[in-house]
C-alpha cells in the first residue's frame, strides 16, 4: 500500500522563535510501515509549503493534536477529495474521536499508540476486516463502533524513527550555544498525572524506556549521519531512572561525542540526585525544563504536581552549581486564581530567576483530567485557541482579556530586565542562554 503521513502545519509561537523539531510520531510509524512492506512517506507542513498530488496514495495518516486539529481537517478534506482513506491519529482525536469522524472526513481514528496499529489497519483496509483491528475507531451506517483499546506497547527498544524520510535540513534552526539541535524520544509513559497533561493517559502510567546502549547508538547516529551536534530529550521525564541517564551519560563520555543536550526533567528527582545531576553536566546537559507552574500551594495541589515552591528554588541553586540553566515553566489561569496571585508567581520566577520562563494560560485539553473538571466553565470550543495563549475557561476572578493582558505582562516583566536582555546580547558569546533576537520573536508571537 502507498500510504502519506502528514503533519499539519500551525502558526504557533514556536514556529516563530524557530522551535521547530521534527514529527517523530509519524516518523515512528513510518518505519513501522516501511518494514513491513510498505511504500511511506512524510510530509511536514511546518516545514514546506508543497502541494501534495493525494490522488497517489491509498491512504493518508494524519497526525492531529489539538492546536492543529482544524488545519488537519483541511488536509482530510484534500485526502477524501483525492479519493484515498483517511485515518487520524494523536491525542486530539483519541479523545474526540465520534467528533472527527461525524465530519465526514475522516475513515479512521487510531487511538493514543499507533505503530501497531496503523500497521494492522493497512492490513484490515484491504481485507475489510477493521472491526478485528484494537485500537480503532470508526462509523458503521452511521453508528459509532470503538474498537477494544490495544494497550501499549511494552518494548519500545527496537523501535527508530524513520528520520531518511524527513528532510532533516529543515530543522536546523533550533540551536543552543551554537550547537544545531533535534529532537530524540528514549522512554514513553508518565506516572505522574498532571491534571492539564494527556501523557499519562496517552502513553500510559508504566513508564517504559529504552536501553541505555540503544539511546546513545541513536545519538550516534544522529551526530554522524545528519550532522546535529544538540540533542533535544523529548520524554515527559527523561530523569525518571537516575541509575539508567547515569549509563546513558557514560557511554556519551566513553564514546566522546561533543554534544550539547538538554531534557525534561522535575525538580523533586533532581534534588533527590545532585551525582546524577554532576553527570549530566560532565556529558553535555546545558538546559534542564521544568514545570514550576505556580507560587502557592494550593495552586500546585489542585494540579496534582506532588511538588512544592521551595523546591524550585533549590533545584535552580542546584543546577547553576552544576552549570546546568534552568528553563522554568508557569502556568496562570487557575480557576481560583486572582490577579494578586498570578503576579506572586511572576514575581516568583523572577525570584527563582532562571535563565528562561515559559508562560502558559491553563489550557484544558481533551484527555486530561483538567478537560473533564472543568467542562462547566469551558467558554470557547475553536481549537486553534487551545495554544496555551489564550484563555478559553472562565475563572473566578479574572476574564479572558485579563489573563491574555497578565500573559504578555509576565513575558515583558521577566525578560525586559537589564539583566535579561544583557544575557540575551551577549548569549552568542556565553555559548548559552536566550538570543535577544529570540526574546524579540517572542513577544511578536505574543
Amino acid at each position: 500500500m502507498n500510504i502519506l503521513l502528514a503533519y499539519p502545519f500551525k502558526e504557533d509561537t514556536y514556529r516563530k522563535v524557530g522551535f521547530i523539531l521534527p514529527p517523530l510520531g509519524i516518523a515512528y510509524i513510518a518505519a513501522v510501515l516501511r518494514n513491513n512492506g510498505h511504500d511511506v512517506s512524510i510530509v511536514d507542513y511546518n516545514v514546506t509549503d508543497e502541494k501534495t498530488d493525494f490522488g497517489k496514495y491509498d491512504m493518508v495518516g494524519i497526525s492531529a493534536d489539538t492546536s492543529r486539529y482544524k488545519s488537519s481537517l483541511r488536509l482530510a478534506k484534500d485526502a477524501k477529495d483525492a479519493g484515498c482513506t483517511v485515518v487520524m491519529g494523536g491525542p486530539h482525536v483519541s479523545y474526540r474521536d465520534e467528533e472527527v469522524l461525524r465530519t465526514g472526513l475522516c475513515d479512521f481514528v487510531v487511538r493514543e499508540e499507533g505503530e501497531q496499529t496503523m500497521l494492522e489497519l493497512a492490513a484490515a483496509i484491504s481485507t475489510n476486516k477493521t472491526a478485528d483491528v484494537k485500537g480503532i475507531s470508526y462509523l458503521t451506517d452511521g453508528v459509532l463502533q470503538r474498537n477494544p483499546e490495544r494497550g501499549f506497547m511494552a518494548n519500545i527498544d527496537e523501535l527508530l524513527p524513520a528520520r531518511d524520510l524527513l528532510d532533516m535540513n529543515a530543522y536546523r534552526h533550533l540551536e543552543m550555544g551554537g550547537r544545531k539541535m533535534t529532537s530524540i524520544l528514549t522512554s514513553r509513559g508518565c506516572p505522574f498525572g498532571c491534571s492539564f497533561c494527556c501523557s499519562t493517559e496517552f502513553s500510559g502510567r508504566r513508564w517504559r524506556a529504552r536501553s541505555p546502549l540503544k539511546v546513545v547508538d541513536e545519538i550516534t547516529e544522529i551526530v554522524t549521519r545528519y550532522g546535529f551536534d544538540g540533542i533535544a530529550f523529548l520524554d515527559d521525564n527523561f530523569t525518571l531512572d537516575p541509575s539508567r541517564v547515569f549509563t546513558i551519560c557514560e557511554e556519551i563520555l566513553r564514546r566522546e561525542l561533543d554534544i550539547y543536550w538538554w531534557c525534561f526533567s522535575r525538580a523533586d528527582t533532581l534534588l533527590k540526585n545532585e551525582e546524577m545531576v554532576a553527570r549530566m553536566a560532565d556529558a553535555g546537559c546545558k538546559y534542564i525544563f521544568i514545570g514550576f507552574e505556580a507560587r502557592h500551594q494550593s495552586t500546585l495541589d489542585s494540579y496534582n504536581k506532588k511538588t512544592t515552591d521551595r523546591m524550585a528554588k533549590d533545584v535552580t541553586k542546584l543546577l547553576k552549581k552544576h552549570r546546568i540553566s534552568v528553563h522554568g515553566s508557569f502556568i496562570i489561569g487557575n480557576p481560583h486564581e486572582t490577579r494578586e496571585m498570578i503576579m506572586d508567581t511572576i514575581g516568583y520566577a523572577k525570584e527563582i530567576n532562571p535563565q528562561a520562563v515559559q508562560f502558559t494560560i491553563l489550557t484544558p485539553y481533551p484527555g486530561t483530567r483538567l478537560y473533564e473538571d472543568v467542562q462547566d466553565r469551558i467558554i470557547c470550543r475553536d481549537w486553534d485557541l487551545y495554544d496555551c495563549l489564550h484563555a478559553v475557561i472562565r475563572t473566578d476572578h479574572l476574564s479572558p482579556k485579563d489573563l491574555e493582558e497578565l500573559l504578555k505582562k509576565a513575558y515583558a516583566s521577566f525578560y525586559l530586565s537589564p539583566g535579561k536582555i544583557m544575557a540575551g546580547l551577549f548569549s552568542s558569546f556565553r555559548g548559552k542562554g536566550i538570543k535577544l533576537s529570540s526574546i524579540l520573536r517572542i513577544f511578536r508571537g505574543l
